[in-house]
């Protein structure tokens, strides 16, 4: 680990005791400014691909390992890319994007200040069983391919209301594309639970487990370890503000605890008006905060 590596791990050590030690840069484009230095990796989707659902079709992402000075650092990196975006002509659909520790708001400021907004919250919970709560007349059971159906109608409901207040893009043949990936979900073993009241699904909401490895995506974003993660929720519009997706919740919390577990984890969108007030209350706290400007010309 180089001296300024190390000097950001015992700074994130410091902001939070959660935070696992930085992995090494990823591979990319080099960037290096203000004493800071960083990668940017460039991601394209294919047309028609499950990822454009919930992304633009071009992504740049920035890496960073910033000097003692972490918010000049990272103001001195954030100009000098959008000296390159500017060059290259960024397209339309696309945006520049960076992951950072929620708790570093110093940092924040120069972020908000170069025109990135919270996007996606990696939120995380200490490992309990789930809070037991009804709600009556709703029955919670696992799902069956049988309800394929209903799982992916909600599924297409979450994706419009995301598309209103976060990254979701409701794009042609959305429907096909979240009934394929549901289809595949259960077909290999993907947990799934269903809220029902008088035979009508009001609710739902998957969940498994992870343990992070080397090259996925968890890979410097969590300790060691089996988690927890709490997938999908989704309750219909009508049936809201009744404690069902409390009931779902408990459940999933309930199904995944066990003595070795680290934990649990969530991803949302800061933006959105009902979850992170859900969530906190369910007992988690944001870890890491996804920033962006889209289109990647925005970033100034």
């Amino acid at each position: 680990m180089t001296p300024a590596a190390e000097r950001q791990r015992a700074r994130f050590a410091a902001l939070d005791p959660l935070l696992p030690p930085p992995p090494p840069l990823p591979p990319g484009e080099p960037l290096e400014a203000g004493g800071a230095g960083g990668t940017i990796t460039h991601v394209r989707f294919a047309a028609g691909s499950w990822q454009r659902l919930w992304s633009p079709a071009h992504l740049q992402i920035l890496s960073a390992v910033l000097p003692l000075d972490a918010v000049a650092g990272m103001n001195a990196l954030l100009s000098a890319w959008r000296e390159r975006v500017a060059l290259a002509d960024a397209e339309p659909d696309s945006s520049c994007t960076v992951t950072w520790p929620s708790r570093d708001v110093a940092v924040s400021r120069a972020l908000l200040d170069h025109g990135l907004a919270p996007q996606l919250a990696l939120a995380v919970r200490a490992p309990a069983a789930g809070e037991a709560h009804s709600v009556p007349g709703v029955t919670i059971r696992a799902s069956t391919r049988g309800d394929l159906e209903e799982i992916v109608g909600l599924r297409f409901e979450e994706l419009r209301y995301t598309s209103l207040v976060g990254h979701g893009v409701v794009r042609p043949g959305a429907k096909a594309l979240l009934a394929e990936e549901v289809r595949r979900g259960l077909q290999f073993g993907g947990r799934v639970w269903i809220a029902e009241e008088e035979g009508l699904t009001v609710g739902m909401v998957t969940g498994g487990k992870r343990s992070p490895a080397p090259g996925d995506a968890l890979a410097g974003r969590l300790p060691p370890g089996e988690w927890g993660y709490v997938g999908t929720l989704a309750v219909t519009a009508a049936a809201r503000g009744r404690g069902i997706g409390r009931a779902l919740t408990a459940v999933v919390h309930d199904e995944l605890f066990s003595p070795s577990l680290r934990g649990t984890f969530v991803s949302y969108n800061p933006a959105n008006p009902l979850s992170p007030v859900f969530w906190h209350r369910q007992g988690y706290r944001p870890l890491w905060t996804t920033w962006a400007a889209a289109p990647a010309a925005a970033l100034r």
